[in-house]
């Protein structure tokens, strides 16, 4: 009876002992594919001089600098166009900065990064992109519909990493009036921190008037 217990803990042993050779295998085996379309993207508001940025809130304007890492953007270009929105309609698609072609501009190491500064006034609103070495033109937008004060937002909420793919273009930035309530209170991150695709903003919070700002990485 003691030679056939043995011989089936004998039998069990030498079998899971396969098993975890061939499990052991597979994973050695397994090829791990790179994702070579992801880009980290990371932002820092505002400036870091309490006084400056005082005054840029005394003068309602808003800088973020957005940081962008991965592989997938060396030797890319970037294209960051401003698009707006009027009734829940794309109306206008105008280029805020495009150096396509102009090899000071190719991104050459796996990080990039820049400063996008706009001012609200009270009848436009200015865009402007600041690089390392470089600055675009300035953009004026008009603000034309009286559904609130026009405010910049974000897309990160509470997260500090969003991970996009580069095989398509995707919005940095959006320029809203609030969401209304039935009691006539407004939100603004209530329509900017939702899960909801930009485009539909309009729509769906009933906001006449919008803009988008939406970056490309491209040859």
């Amino acid at each position: 009876m003691k030679k056939i217990t043995l011989f089936i803990l004998l039998i069990s042993f030498f079998s899971n002992a396969q098993n975890l050779s061939i499990e052991n295998s597979e994973i050695t085996n397994k090829t791990v594919v790179p994702d070579t379309s992801i880009v980290d993207v990371t932002i820092k508001n505002g400036v870091e001089n309490p006084d400056l940025q005082t005054l840029f809130q005394f003068e309602n304007i808003n800088q973020t600098e957005f940081t962008f890492k991965g592989n997938s953007i060396t030797g890319k270009y970037f294209v960051i166009k401003v698009k707006e929105f009027l009734d829940g309609e794309l109306i206008n698609t105008s280029v805020l900065f495009d150096e396509r072609g102009n090899d000071y501009f190719k991104i050459d190491s796996a990080q990039s990064s820049f400063k996008l500064l706009s001012k609200i006034g009270k009848e436009d609103i200015k865009f402007w992109i600041k690089g390392e070495r470089y600055g675009s033109k300035q953009a004026y937008f008009p603000t034309t519909h009286d559904n609130g004060r026009y405010a910049v937002k974000d897309f990160f909420g509470a997260k500090k990493l969003l991970k996009e793919d580069i095989n398509s273009p995707f919005y940095i930035m959006s320029v809203i009036t609030p969401n209304r309530d039935p009691d006539g209170s407004g939100s603004y991150c209530k329509v900017a921190q939702s899960e909801i695709s930009p485009e539909d903003f309009g729509n769906e919070f009933n906001i006449p008037h919008y803009y988008l700002v939406e970056i490309q990485f491209t040859k």
